[in-house]
């Protein structure tokens, strides 16, 4: 079903790049999608960009530009991104599992649905506009309690930074299965399963083998746990082992 979906959206930004005649928007996709987006349109030799509403946003809406619009179109300043953002306060306990899972039992897919961001206060969700009405209307409570949700348009999205846990680590060896044994506090059986399982990707490509050795700059992705960034390599200490500096998004 996934493959499926995958060629669906490949298939309309191909239509899109023949027609090559106006701007075409598509909807939120994760890092692995993006990947993969970045990947097909790099070999089309698209022109193309891509924003989440602010700079740390994960989930991002892809445009593309046709190629003769590129002397006189900015990307950055004349792009009018199809996009708003509602916040609510957080005056009861939800997280992003009891929002994400609220705004989907409204019938509303996943791509017109960007980050889901939190601070101690306010909780802020950024969409494509266009389900902008129905979800005046229809997003008015989480977990059966009521919210005050207020919108706002792409200018005045919030700018959330990612939470991150600095960490070092020491390892006998820089493969994937000892590093992820040593960040998320695995077995190492279980961080071989989880390998088998396809639950590990670097760089947001898939890794099948245990023995794949991860390089400073890897972003680890761990399905069900989060991601984690390869900062820097610190040497060895005096026993052999290598030392490592990691960010873990918490």
């Amino acid at each position: 079903m996934k493959e499926k979906k995958q060629e669906v959206i490949l298939s309309r930004l191909e239509d899109a790049l023949f027609r090559d005649d106006r701007l075409y928007f598509f909807g939120f996709y994760d890092e692995i999608m993006q990947s993969k987006i970045r990947t097909f349109l790099d070999k089309k030799q698209a022109v193309y960009t891509a924003n989440g509403g602010f700079p740390e946003a994960s989930r991002k809406m892809f445009c593309l530009i046709p190629k003769d619009w590129e002397s006189f179109i900015d990307a950055k300043a004349d792009l009018e991104w199809p996009m708003m953002a509602v916040r609510f306060d957080r005056s009861f306990s939800f997280n992003h599992r009891h929002v994400l899972g609220t705004l989907m039992g409204l019938g509303i897919e996943h791509q017109c649905i960007g980050d889901i961001s939190f601070d101690e206060q306010e909780c802020q969700v950024v969409f494509d506009q266009k389900i902008f009405p129905f979800l005046k209307n229809e997003f008015v409570s989480i977990r059966g309690r009521q919210i005050k949700p207020s919108y706002f348009e792409y200018p005045d999205i919030r700018p959330f930074q990612q939470k991150k846990k600095q960490m070092n680590i020491t390892v006998n060896s820089p493969r994937i299965d000892t590093v992820i044994d040593r960040i998320w506090g695995l077995s190492r059986q279980n961080a071989e399963t989880a390998i088998r399982q396809s639950r590990i990707r670097v760089n947001y490509a898939e890794i099948d083998k245990k023995n794949y050795t991860i390089k400073s700059g890897d972003i680890i992705s761990f399905k069900g746990k989060g991601k984690a960034k390869i900062v820097a390599f610190m040497g060895k200490s005096k026993k052999g082992k290598y030392q490592i500096q990691v960010e873990k998004y918490i």
